[in-house]
């Protein structure tokens, strides 16, 4: 009988029957131990990999899904140990993980067992990222709800409340609950000192950037890069445009729409970001994101035109 322990607390793991397991594709049959795990009325799917089997936290998110798609139950991953660097790297691709009597991230908590705290890493998730530059630019209020954030983001309830954990553990908001136990993010502090408070754990939003000849129907999507900076600023626009994409859209985007895909040159540069731009009713991206876009520019007239807009906004 295996077990893990939980923030103190040990979790009895039960093989998934050989019947059950059949129904999953070979390479996992073969890669994986299959267990089932009950947690707080969640029932997990746990995956162990076999001695010298690795996977990148890319491709375990990828089986992830494919897991859910069959059991419909979420994929966690039961791992032995896992650097800071590893384990952001998880977070960041949605990877839902286990390293018993450490840490873990399931899908309603990020707990670190030692001390039973949110895990506070060097930087935000993607979700946190959004929810704080939502609310930097009026996308969403002060003292709103996880639900009433939920409802006008692109991420779950669980991820929003996950957010907001984290987000006070790096003490830039806090959490009140009301007699309905409805939980109300709450910020105190003035919105241009919150925002340099809480830039140094902040992501870069671009996870890389790629190259094309043309993109059928690119008005569909935001502009960002100079494109965007040229159109809030009085900086001249480039000829080559730039256009900004989540990772999660472009994992489900026909690429044959992008002529010429290549990772150097071309008409077009293609932004993958790790979140969703802030705002919906906007062809650019928001100027908070594109600030913290662009802060690696060495150029001299776009650092003086990012701080401007930056200034602007307040």
């Amino acid at each position: 009988m295996k077990q893990v322990d939980i923030a103190g607390k040990n979790y009895v793991l039960t093989d998934l029957d050989e019947m059950s397991k059949r129904q999953a594709w070979v390479e996992a049959r073969i890669s994986f131990e299959f267990f089932l795990l009950e947690y707080k009325g969640m029932n997990l799917l746990v995956l162990e990999a076999k001695d010298g089997i690795h996977y990148s936290p890319r491709n375990l998110r990828l089986i992830a899904q494919r897991i859910y798609s069959i059991y419909q139950m979420p994929a966690v991953f039961l791992l032995s140990n896992l650097s800071n660097t590893e384990r952001n790297r998880l977070i960041d691709q949605d990877v839902y993980f286990i390293v018993s009597g450490k840490y873990f991230f399931l899908p309603n908590l990020l707990i670190n067992s030692r001390d039973t705290k949110i895990i506070q890493g060097d930087l935000l998730t993607p979700a946190a990222q959004w929810v704080i530059l939502s609310y930097l630019q009026g996308i969403i209020s002060n003292n709103q709800t996880a639900d009433e954030i939920a409802a006008i983001s692109p991420y779950k309830y669980t991820y929003i409340t996950l957010a907001m954990r984290l987000l006070e553990s790096h003490k830039l908001c806090s959490i009140e609950i009301d007699s309905k136990r409805c939980k109300h993010l709450v910020f105190d502090e003035d919105k241009a000192a919150l925002f340099e408070r809480a830039k140094p754990c902040m992501l870069h939003p671009i996870r890389e950037r790629i190259y094309c000849d043309d993109i059928v129907n690119y008005s569909l999507y935001k502009f960002s890069g100079i494109t965007a900076l040229a159109h809030y600023t009085a900086l001249n626009p480039e000829e080559m445009q730039t256009i900004a994409i989540s990772a999660s859209e472009w994992r489900g985007l026909d690429k044959a729409s992008f002529i010429g895909l290549n990772p150097y040159e071309g008409k077009f540069c293609v932004e993958i970001w790790k979140y969703e731009p802030v705002g919906s009713n906007n062809k650019f991206v928001d100027k908070l994101s594109l600030a913290l876009s662009l802060q690696d520019d060495i150029d001299p007239r776009v650092n003086k035109e990012v701080e401007q807009l930056i200034e602007n906004i307040w």
